[in-house]
């Protein structure tokens, strides 16, 4: 001990400096555990303050020469009066980056190819119809893709894209660009299996349940797709929904906002798993709580929470092909005609080409867009959601729009 007390004394300034650093050190992290933004959601009732919007990103310039058309599928009225904002967003006209829509009328429906008609008559110089000689379906949808020009890039997208957001487009196209040998770039979709789980366990998705009993009143406004702008759920702590309960009687009803997040484990996206088929693809009520998490979302201004860095590459699992970018070469190569009979485009797309071609099907995880319904969610159709899409359509979105009611 004889020897230490002689170095303490001398280096006693040094101890002085370490130990300043220590205290300051230690201050900062508390200050800055004190000023760390909690888990609760930024909204209280109907009321939403302070927010922090992230600032805009800087946006991608498209390359000279390249063009890039849009190909719908399209079939219903009800859900393209909400995507038409978003197509015509994204014309070249309007600083986005498709120079066309192909418009394949899918349907023989009157009232329905009436509102086709009022697109095409909007803007006749970008918007193109194309009528099949008979309906397709499953194993002749080929014959659309036969119809492809050769050096365009496509964007498909089905008639349910409920929305899609800004950068999503020139997102997917950048990445098929860059990556030639990208067969299929997918975007990152809302209720498409299966990217359901794994925005589940990035934390997109929020706890909610459906109203429990009919509203003697609603008002509805520009507004009215902001899930604050209904309150929160009402109900006892320990309450469950089975995701194969029906829904409620009434029709259009609505999903409230659950305060408590850790409810999350009684809801139905605890159900979820890393499948394309199942109840992941089929339980209407787990794509009913996705699609209310994604409004809250936009309205927080948290789509990052959606998004991943690095393409999630499917090695051959299937993703669905509702919001994807192609180009037109590598699928004329494989001349669609004579794909097997036995097998949809969806097949051959994602699953049987790539593994023949050795060619990889990718996500595009900053390339976000939100698919209304599959066929066996039949009970999204008695929600508001088609309401609170075209709401935020109006709202956000539309070129010179004025809320016209719902």
């Amino acid at each position: 001990m004889g020897f230490i007390r002689p170095f303490m004394i001398r280096h006693k300034p040094l101890q002085i400096a370490i130990a300043a650093t220590c205290f300051l050190t230690l201050a900062g992290f508390l200050l800055r555990f004190q000023t760390c933004p909690s888990l609760s959601i930024p909204w209280k009732g109907t009321e939403v303050t302070g927010l922090t919007k992230a600032p805009p990103l800087k946006p991608l310039v498209k390359p000279e020469g390249v063009i890039v058309s849009g190909f719908v599928f399209y079939g219903r009225k009800s859900r393209v009066s909400s995507m038409r904002c978003y197509l015509e967003r994204n014309l070249v006209d309007n600083g986005g980056w498709l120079d066309e829509v192909l418009w394949v009328a899918n349907t023989q429906n009157e009232g329905d190819l009436d509102y086709l008609d009022e697109i095409i008559a909007s803007n006749p110089e970008k918007y193109k119809k194309i009528i099949p000689e008979k309906p397709l379906s499953t194993y002749t949808y080929y014959k659309a893709w036969q119809l492809l020009e050769r050096g365009k890039y496509y964007v498909k997208i089905d008639d349910d894209i409920l929305w899609i957001d800004d950068n999503a487009i020139p997102n997917l196209v950048t990445r098929k660009i860059d990556y030639p040998e990208d067969f299929v770039v997918s975007g990152n979709i809302i209720n498409n299996p299966p990217l359901g789980f794994m925005h589940f366990r990035i934390g997109a998705l929020h706890p909610y349940f459906p109203e429990s009993e009919q509203p003697s009143q609603v008002t509805y406004g520009a507004d009215y797709w902001k899930p604050s702008r209904h309150g929160f759920w009402d109900g006892p702590k320990n309450f469950t929904l089975d995701i194969e309960k029906p829904p409620p009687a009434w029709p259009q009803h609505r999903w409230l906002r659950v305060q408590e997040d850790t409810m999350i484990y009684q809801t139905p996206i605890n159900k979820l798993k890393y499948e394309v088929w199942g109840s992941s693809y089929q339980a209407w009520s787990i794509a009913a709580q996705m699609h209310y998490s994604l409004l809250e979302n936009i309205e927080n201004n948290a789509l990052d929470l959606y998004k991943f860095e690095k393409p999630w590459t499917m090695y051959g699992d299937r993703i669905r092909i509702n919001f994807m970018c192609i180009y037109a070469d590598d699928i004329l190569d494989t001349d669609p005609e004579h794909w097997p009979k036995g097998r949809g485009d969806e097949d051959m797309i994602v699953l049987d080409l790539p593994k023949t071609l050795r060619r990889p099907v990718v996500v595009q995880g900053d390339a976000l867009a939100a698919h209304f319904q599959y066929e066996h969610q039949g009970g999204l159709g008695d929600t508001d959601l088609l309401k609170r899409y075209l709401a935020l359509a109006q709202d956000r979105y539309c070129l010179n729009a004025t809320f016209t009611g719902l």
